[in-house]
C-alpha cells in the first residue's frame, strides 16, 4: 500500500480505495501509459500529492471516503481530472460525486472495463493504440 511507482511523464495516478483487487488493475493501466501510481486510504494522504502536475485521482465510492472533505482539499483542476466510481446501485453516492465536481463518474463495471482508456483520456493520451 502507498507505494509509488515511477512513470516517465511525471503524471501520477492515485487510487483512493481499500479494495486490494483494484491495486493491480489500476497500477497496471498506469504503467501501460507510462504514469506513476500511488494507492491511498485517507484524505490526509491525498493532500500531500494534490500539487503533482497531471494528478489523476481515482476514488472508489465504496470506500469510506468523505467526498466533501476530499473535494475541499483538491483544487478544481484535480477534481475535473478525477474519476469517481462505485456500484451502479449507489445512485446517491454517484450523484454526490458529480455534485462535488468530479470530472468523470462511472459505475464500477465501467471503471474496470474502460480503465486504461479513462486514464488515457484524463492525461491527454490518444487511446487508439490501447485496443
Amino acid at each position: 500500500m502507498g507505494e509509488l511507482a515511477g512513470g516517465g511523464s511525471g503524471a501520477l495516478v492515485m487510487l483512493y480505495s481499500t479494495d486490494l483487487m483494484l491495486l493491480s488493475s489500476v497500477s497496471g493501466s498506469a504503467a501501460i501509459l507510462g504514469l506513476g501510481f500511488r494507492s491511498v486510504r485517507a484524505v490526509v494522504e491525498v493532500v500531500v500529492h494534490v500539487e503533482v502536475p497531471g494528478l489523476i485521482l481515482c476514488v472508489d465510492l465504496s470506500s469510506s471516503v468523505d467526498l466533501a472533505e476530499l473535494s475541499g482539499v483538491c483544487g478544481d483542476a484535480v477534481l475535473r481530472r478525477a474519476i469517481a466510481f462505485g456500484p451502479h446501485v449507489h445512485v446517491a453516492r454517484l450523484d454526490a460525486a458529480r455534485e462535488c465536481g468530479f470530472g468523470e463518474v462511472v459505475s464500477r463495471g465501467q471503471f474496470a472495463m474502460q480503465l486504461t482508456q479513462l486514464l488515457a483520456d484524463r492525461c491527454g493520451q490518444s487511446g487508439s493504440h490501447l485496443q
